[in-house]
């Protein structure tokens, strides 16, 4: 007869998964962080230039949102990569939002309404070329860390990786807001 797993098992089980998950990040991070410093890059400078590379032209604002920072801080490294001459940026503007004339106020019915300025930026010629020096050297390094693990379990990792970055964390939020009661019990 198998045991089933107390709620406390479970906070365990995930705790250490956790943490695995934060060595094995922090342990990559540091396999990795050299090779790149000798391009003079950050992982995150590297991780916006390879996104550029693989998606083309983009605003700020979904670049800080896919690399989960504040727009500050990458507006700074955009700043830093146009000085090497890497980017470009461009400020555009994007069309009024439709909205009816009732919502507007009457002192301002009839002026003309502009859109939201947005920056995009982009890859300049030298940009593509660093790149296409920079990424096949460090997709051999992280070829060569991933050996470890065969075809079908890096798919599966990826998998599972996705999977935990998808998760709805509001779908289990009773697991948060409620005590365990297994562990009342056994203290009461």
């Amino acid at each position: 007869m198998s045991h089933r797993p107390t709620q406390k098992e479970k906070t365990s089980r995930a705790y250490r998964a956790y943490l695995d998950l934060l060595d094995t990040a922090d342990w990559v991070g540091g396999e990795t962080r050299g090779q790149l410093e000798s391009f003079d890059l950050t992982m995150r400078t590297f991780r916006v230039l390879e996104m550029l590379r693989r998606e083309g032209a983009m605003s700020l604002s979904v670049v800080a949102e896919k690399c989960r920072c504040k727009y500050q801080n990458v507006d700074a490294i955009a700043v830093r990569m146009e000085g090497r001459g890497w980017v470009r940026r461009e400020v555009s503007e994007l069309p009024p939002v439709e909205i009816k004339e009732s919502h507007i106020a009457k002192a301002k019915r009839g002026e003309p309404r502009r859109g939201r300025s947005v920056v995009l930026m982009q890859l300049t010629p030298s940009g593509e070329k660093f790149m296409g020096n920079v990424f096949p050297r460090h997709a051999k390094v992280i070829k060569a860390l991933m050996r470890t693990l065969d075809g079908r379990e890096q798919e599966t990792l990826s998998r599972l990786l996705r999977k935990l970055r998808e998760g709805d964390v509001l779908k289990f939020f009773s697991e948060i807001t409620h005590e365990d009661v297994e562990e009342d019990l056994e203290e009461g």
